[in-house]
């Protein structure tokens, strides 16, 4: 931890990016803005350190949700609205567009959220050095288009998306804007006995071509693993040879693919954890909490290898080969929250298009401005929301310390379902056991600045994954080029790199994933800044040491983003039951009441974008009968 970069005042901090010089170096520990909101100096997105979850975003809540505790008096506010959002993520702004237009022009609207920036886990990181500005995600990262549904679409294409020109934006071979792209993988020296770094080879033989064999045996992972690795990636063997399409059917959605590699192919846990990053990334648990049929179809080595019949395997069709394409921003979904708070509040930035979104300069000052119909409030948690004489509804929230109530005609929570049960306590029980069943994914997206690019760029892969190391994914951030934002490409410039941690530990056979999310979040918040900074010097060391890299003298800013409630709970093969259409906990839990309605990824058991988005539009819906 030797020549660690010491932290400069915030102010100064500002100062210089305003100027266009050197960003303020990351702090040691979480940081939050010094500068109060509604003054032009307030710009969260150039904050580093501990973002995320950050101090002050989460402490009232955690009273009120452990403890029962909320403020005995409120300060009423002298000023009523026609809806109040709790929520300024993609589900909350969302909402509050689609009410202004439907409700008409003078529809007056307040959305709270309880974080320093709005757009929820479609969260900005921005980055100034050398006089320029760079960009990556803090969470929320692709759109995927093929699996939107048409009012989510074309609710995107309203705010200014052109879903073609936002793909032809990025290079085909980025592989988080493009699951078919390459990609590398890195044996670290701790699981793997020496390290290793190796681009596109392995994403080629995992799909079947060129060398698999020579691919396979340049591993260096148990010799036994090699030729099981190469049978169950051609497909020369069927490891599940006697079962009828039954039998194979149940056997795929209830066994565990960590069991399917171990207990049939043969594996050891070295090689069978070879393609788990990705899993872990998309399920936020590893190979022994997902069924085989869940793997399989994020990619992982054996759909030839397990008896399914030709038609089911068949190659894909041009058609289905688009969908593995996900248009994405510079900033990741940033940019949608950036899109929807700009169409909300038109005074915060110029522009009227996607392309110069990206480069907008954002007046956090017009955020909850006197003269704005629409008004996000920031730094506010919602500690109570009820309905009044069945007219109204007043919503009760704390910032700095103080309490205050808002009334308004009309409410959507656009928040956490976890929240929900303590935020309206008159809701009925068997709700509020719905509400709570589903546990958000734990994640921690970080991403490194870097003096200089040179050295990740040698290594010859855009995304690495990593087996077994601390971050899991490894890659350069976003190189999309959209209107005056272009990416850094020059060999020497500087570059930001991005690094995802999945917290949550190994599975034993009994644990559901819901209680390993729970695991995984109280690991996350008991573990300070400066441990994860130790984990990202060490591997970036680790990876590109060989080329030059030092991570002493190479890193210029950290920012970590800590989600301890990440992504939307999906159903899982293996600890979840199959419930008939209308009672599933998520559709039970979203139930309206009185003048209140609920949205957010959480309400349609969809960790995606457009999943907020449909759930934004259904609670608007409800709230205009």
């Amino acid at each position: 931890m030797s020549n660690k970069i010491t932290r400069r005042d915030f102010l100064d901090g500002i100062a210089l990016s305003v100027a266009g010089a050197a960003l303020a170096p990351f702090a040691s520990r979480a940081q939050t803005s010094t500068v109060r909101p509604g003054t032009a100096a307030y710009y969260p997105p150039i904050l580093t350190g501990m973002r995320g979850s950050h101090d002050g975003s989460y402490e009232v809540a955690h009273a009120l949700a452990r403890e029962g505790k909320r403020p005995v008096a409120y300060q009423r506010i002298d000023e009523e609205f026609d809806l109040v959002v709790v929520g300024a993520g993609i589900s909350g702004l969302a909402a509050a567009y689609a009410y202004g237009k439907r409700a008409g022009t003078g529809a007056k609207i307040l959305v709270l959220d309880n974080h320093d920036d709005f757009g929820g886990h479609a969260k900005r990181n921005e980055f100034h050095i050398k006089g320029r500005m760079l960009l990556s995600f803090g969470g929320s990262i692709n759109l995927e288009e093929a699996a939107m549904s048409e009012a989510a679409h074309g609710l995107l294409e309203e705010i200014g998306i052109d879903f073609e020109a936002l793909q032809h934006a990025g290079p085909d071979n980025y592989l988080l804007s493009n699951g078919t792209a390459p990609y590398g993988l890195y044996l670290s020296e701790a699981q793997y006995g020496k390290p290793q770094l190796i681009n596109e080879a392995w994403a080629k033989a995992l799909l079947d071509e060129g060398d698999v064999t020579a691919a396979i045996e340049s591993l260096n992972i148990p010799a036994s693993d090699k030729p099981a690795l190469v049978s169950l990636i051609s497909g020369d063997s069927n490891f599940l040879p006697g079962l009828d399409i039954a039998e194979l059917d149940h056997y795929l959605h209830q066994t565990s693919y960590a069991q399917f590699l171990t207990e049939k192919v043969g594996l050891s846990p070295l090689g069978a954890r070879l393609y788990e990053p990705i899993i872990r990334a998309i399920f936020g648990v590893g190979i022994e909490a997902v069924s085989v049929s869940e793997a399989l179809k994020l990619g992982a080595p054996g759909l030839y290898s397990v008896g399914l019949p030709d038609s089911m395997v068949a190659p894909d069709d041009p058609e289905s080969e688009n969908a593995a394409r996900n248009p994405m921003f510079p900033d990741g979904n940033a940019s949608v929250a950036r899109l929807l708070v700009r169409k909300l509040i038109p005074s915060i930035a110029s522009g009227d298009s996607m392309t110069d979104i990206a480069a907008a300069k954002f007046d956090y000052s017009q955020l909850d401005a006197d003269t704005s119909l629409v008004r996000i409030r920031l730094n506010s948690t919602a500690v109570h929301a009820v309905n009044v004489d069945g007219d109204v509804v007043d919503v009760s929230y704390v910032t700095e310390g103080k309490a205050y109530t808002v009334r308004g005609r009309r409410c959507i929570l656009a928040g956490y379902n976890g929240m929900i049960p303590h935020l309206c306590p008159e809701l009925p029980e068997v709700q509020k056991g719905n509400l709570t069943y589903g546990v958000k994914a734990p994640f921690i997206w970080a991403n490194v600045l870097l003096k200089s690019g040179a050295a990740i760029r040698q290594g010859g892969a855009s995304v690495y994954q990593c087996p077994g190391s601390f971050f899991e994914l490894v890659s350069h951030a976003p190189p999309v080029t959209l209107g005056d934002y272009q990416p850094p490409d020059d060999q020497e410039e500087p570059m930001v790199c991005f690094m995802g941690h999945v917290p949550t530990p190994e599975g034993d056979p009994g644990q559901s994933a819901r209680e390993l999310y729970r695991l995984g979040r109280h690991r996350i918040l008991a573990t300070p800044f400066s441990d994860y900074e130790s984990e990202i010097r060490a591997q970036l060391d680790g990876m590109f040491g060989q080329f030059g890299f030092n991570a002493n003298t190479d890193i210029a800013a950290i920012t970590v983003n800590r989600w301890s409630h990440g992504y939307a709970y999906e159903y899982l093969d293996l600890h979840d039951p199959k419930w008939e259409p209308g009672q599933a906990p998520h559709e039970i839990g979203r139930r309206p009441i009185g003048r209140i309605s609920i949205a957010n990824s959480d309400s349609e058991a969809y960790a995606y974008v457009h999943a907020a988005i449909d759930a934004a539009l259904r609670s608007v819906n409800e709230v205009l009968g």
